[in-house]
């Protein structure tokens, strides 16, 4: 009989040690964060909340480059991701999407970790309106990981451009070789098509919680997302509250399931 238990005992062991190289798993700090050019906060404000959360990457828009903005000239003349790479102590990345007051306007991301390669990709415009992009970058985590980290900013004027736009984004990062998070501002509402049908087979990596506009939210419009939807899983998000945007960043801490021999 006691020879019988051992051997149970070791049996509920090797289990249990299989059971751990399957859950082997990293875990990551993401945020989005639309920073309304900067009307409402310093770039050093703006750092500082950034820094508190201690993210390994951050999803941003509506970042300016030496524009000169009547309604924010405390940040006329700025290039935006520099001074918050250099403020964060991140690597700062830039997607331009268009000229705009004797500058540029467009999306970014902040990582805790080098890349390896960047790409940007112009979006569907079918009306002409403004232009967007998808931002993304190959980056190399503790030197054993390559994740691949993109930000966009979706069309404001119609769903239907968005759901053109979000098609040619999901056909892009499918391609990727390595685990795919998404964040940005999707000026999407949950229950619209650009989320249900442009974002199927996704993991959502952020809950209900409203986002925008930060005073009285009313609608949750940005987003986190993980693909393939299998290899992610939250372990908590938050929308932040906060004053330095009309937008309320969300902070996910999620981890990727690696896959194990």
């Amino acid at each position: 009989m006691k020879r019988y238990s051992i051997l149970i005992l070791f049996a509920i062991l090797a289990l249990s040690s299989l059971g751990a190289q399957q859950q082997d798993t990293l875990r990551l700090r993401v945020m989005t964060y639309n920073l309304r050019f900067g009307e409402l906060a310093s770039l050093s404000q703006l750092a500082e909340h950034i820094k508190a959360f201690k993210p390994d990457f951050v999803a941003l828009q509506e970042v300016d480059s030496k524009t000169y903005r009547e309604n924010a000239p405390a940040q006329n003349g700025k290039d935006f991701i520099t001074e918050l790479g250099y403020l964060t102590q991140m690597y700062p990345l830039y997607g331009k999407t268009i000229v705009y007051k004797n500058g540029y306007y467009g999306i970014g991301i902040l990582s805790a970790h080098p890349y390896i390669k960047v790409e940007k990709t112009m979006l569907p415009r079918p009306l002409q309106k403004e232009q967007r992009a998808l931002l993304q970058g190959d980056f190399e985590v503790n030197g054993k990981d390559t994740i691949t980290f993109a930000c966009t900013h979706l069309d404001y004027f119609a769903e239907d451009t968005r759901v053109l736009q979000i098609e040619r984004i999901v056909d892009i990062l499918k391609e990727s070789s390595y685990p795919v998070l998404l964040g940005g501002d999707f000026n999407a509402r949950p229950n619209s098509k650009t989320i249900l049908e442009g974002m199927r087979g996704w993991q959502p990596l952020t809950n209900d919680e409203l986002t925008f506009p930060a005073h009285k939210p009313t609608i949750k419009i940005d987003y986190l997302f993980g693909y393939p939807k299998n290899v992610w899983r939250v372990v908590r998000t938050q929308v932040i509250q906060s004053h330095l945007s009309d937008h309320l960043p969300i902070v996910t801490e999620l981890e990727l399931i690696r896959e194990t021999k």
